[in-house]
This record gives C-alpha cells, sequence and structure tokens, in this order.
C-alpha cells in the first residue's frame, strides 16, 4: 500500500488499488469513488455530517445515567437485588477477578467515554474550523478507542442472563437499561456517520 508521506501534495491514493488521483479540485459536496476500482475516496459533506456530533453529546449525557443506574432487579427466593454496570466492576474487583474487572472497565466504560469525547471534540473543532495542534492525536486515538470500545458485548450478557434468570426469580428491567440502549445507539450513530478520511481532508485543507 502507499505510504501517505510518499503521496505527491495534490494527489489522493485510492485505499483499496493505490490509484493516485488528483482530487484537489474536485467537488466534496458529492461523494468521490475511484475511477477503476469504484472504492469510496470520501465521503459527500452535507447536513447528515452534524449527526455524528448530536449522537456523541447525547451520549455523554446518557454515559453517567447508564453506568451508575440499576440494570435488572432481581427477586429469587425472597432475596431482592439489583447492579449498575460500575457496581458490577466493583463487585469483580473485590472478589479478586482482577484482571476481569480491569478489562470491562477499559472496554465497556472507559473506551465508550473516550470514544464519545473524541468524537465530540473533533465534531466541534470542524464545526469552528478551528483545528488545534493535537487535532491528528484526537484522530489516531479516537480511532484507536473506538476499537476497543466493545459495550455491546456487556450488553448481549445482560440480555442472556435476563433469560437464565426467568425461571429461578422475577427479573424487571430497571432504569439503567434504557439509558444503556440509548448509550447504545448513540455510539453506534457515531461509528456510522463519522468519517475518519473526511476529517483528515478537513485537517490538510486547513488556511
Amino acid at each position: 500500500m502507499t505510504n501517505a508521506s510518499q503521496i505527491p501534495k495534490g494527489l489522493t491514493a485510492c485505499p483499496d488499488c493505490d490509484l493516485l488521483l488528483h482530487t484537489s479540485d474536485s467537488d466534496h459536496r458529492q461523494e468521490g469513488h475511484c475511477p477503476r476500482c469504484a472504492a469510496t475516496l470520501w465521503h459527500a459533506s452535507n447536513p447528515s455530517a452534524d449527526i455524528d456530533l448530536a449522537a456523541a453529546v447525547s451520549g455523554l449525557l446518557l454515559f453517567i445515567p447508564a453506568m451508575s443506574l440499576p440494570i435488572l432487579k432481581l427477586d429469587m427466593v425472597g432475596q431482592l437485588g439489583s447492579n449498575s454496570l460500575l457496581g458490577g466492576v466493583v463487585r469483580l474487583w473485590l472478589e479478586n477477578e482482577h484482571l476481569l474487572a480491569v478489562l470491562i472497565l477499559l472496554c465497556s466504560l472507559l473506551a465508550p467515554l473516550m470514544h464519545l469525547l473524541l468524537t465530540t471534540m473533533i465534531g466541534i473543532s470542524i464545526r469552528l474550523k478551528r483545528y488545534p495542534r493535537y487535532f491528528p492525536a484526537w484522530l489516531k486515538c479516537k480511532v484507536w478507542m473506538q476499537s476497543w470500545s466493545m459495550l455491546e458485548v456487556y450488553a448481549m450478557g445482560i440480555i442472556v442472563a435476563y433469560v437464565k434468570m426467568m425461571d429461578p426469580g422475577e427479573v424487571s428491567v430497571a432504569s439503567g437499561t434504557y439509558c444503556l440502549v440509548g448509550l447504545l445507539l448513540c455510539i453506534i450513530l457515531c461509528s456510522q456517520y463519522f468519517h475518519e478520511e473526511q476529517a483528515w481532508q478537513y485537517w490538510e485543507q486547513r488556511s
């Protein structure tokens, strides 16, 4: 694959076939495709691009309730109980499951939080057309955190636990579940509507 540092200024390398193309005069309001392999070179700049920023801000607002509020309420043989995602991490740590607790803390709490926070910071910088010198570092860190964000795996675990505990006891959905679902939707929208290559183009074209 072509090294980005070797590409002459004013040319863009196709991410799939490495064809070098003159794209400096292209209309970026429309989606660009490689004429040889039809790979997407850039996504169109349109109002729907604000969806990633709106989803990131909404996700940040839902984050604390989703982590701290009870997810499931249990009534098993007269014993009542409930737990939150953050409480589950603390419980694992107290039971000496340190490695599992740290893994859940990273993949289900820290990585999603940094993903949303960095998406918000990048989105605001692009809308204001003010690019701090750490902008490239934000982009790289955002992509890295997105790959570590696995909150949906924890959500699948909750569904499995809910199904398995329905027979021996009474299980009800608590308020934290709705916040968690909303948070997952926000993360999905951030991943779907945030285009990394377009953010790099804004950085390269800054005045």
